[in-house]
Parts: C-alpha cells; sequence; structure tokens
C-alpha cells in the first residue's frame, strides 16, 4: 500500500480499536469509502460454493465498480461485469446487477489492512485485498 493508504488505514483502525473491547465496532461507510475508492479490492470467500466466485473490483471516483470474476479458487480467465457504490444510511453500498451479491454491508479492517465483509447476521464470509488504483486495469 502506499504511505497515505496505510496511515489511513492505521487510523481508521485506531479509531475502531478505541471503542468497547467487547462489542464489534463496524467502519462507517464514508471510513470504507475513503480505504476503496480510487483502489482495487480482491475478495475471497471462506467457503466455496454456488455463486460465489473470486473477485476483483476497482472503485471510482464517480460511484463506479468495474469488476472481474471467475470461479472460486480456480485458476482461468476473468469476466468482467460492472455496478455502482454508494453510502447509505451509514453503511457502504455496492450495488452489481445480474444476480450477483449486492448490498449494504458491515465491515472492519485489520493492523495487516485486510478489510473483511459482514452480512446482516453479523458473519464475516467474505475477506478483502486492497491494492493501490486498478493495477489491473479493469
Amino acid at each position: 500500500m502506499k504511505s497515505t493508504s496505510f496511515l489511513m488505514t492505521g487510523c481508521i483502525l485506531a479509531s475502531m480499536l478505541a471503542g468497547s473491547a467487547f462489542a464489534q465496532v463496524y467502519m462507517t461507510g464514508e471510513e470504507v469509502a475513503k480505504v476503496v475508492v480510487g483502489n482495487t479490492i480482491e475478495g475471497r470467500y471462506r467457503e466455496c460454493g454456488v455463486g460465489r466466485n473470486d473477485f476483483r473490483e476497482y472503485y471510482d471516483q464517480e460511484g463506479l465498480i468495474h469488476g472481474a470474476e471467475r470461479a472460486c479458487r480456480m485458476v482461468g480467465n476473468w469476466s468482467k461485469y460492472s455496478g455502482h457504490w454508494e453510502v447509505k444510511d451509514g453503511k457502504f453500498c455496492v450495488l452489481l446487477g445480474s444476480g450477483r451479491d449486492g448490498g449494504c454491508f458491515d465491515y472492519t479492517i485489520d493492523s495487516k489492512g485486510t478489510l473483511y465483509r459482514y452480512d446482516e447476521k453479523g458473519v464475516s464470509d467474505v475477506e478483502f485485498q486492497i491494492y493501490d488504483g486498478n493495477p489491473n486495469h479493469l
């Protein structure tokens, strides 16, 4: 990560850790946007299954998502897709269409800069590595 991205990630992590040690402290939608917008995330599900693909998504400043996916944990060609992102009701939301999972989610980030997404039950089933810019030219 660039030093500015690393510093921003550190500041967000520090603010999250300042909360209660017993409660899960999620990032605000604005905090997530500061980490991912202008960057690429690469997501991997904890468990493979129907409809679960490895994916890469570049989040641009205009609210668009430029993505590519392939079969979960498989080597092969990446097929492209698009969508858009927004911050709504304090959460970071992804709207991908074409039957892809989307919605407004909760997120945390660890000290290594790995971003975790949580569903409405508070379960994290996907983690993201964050890459500066758009290295895959999505």
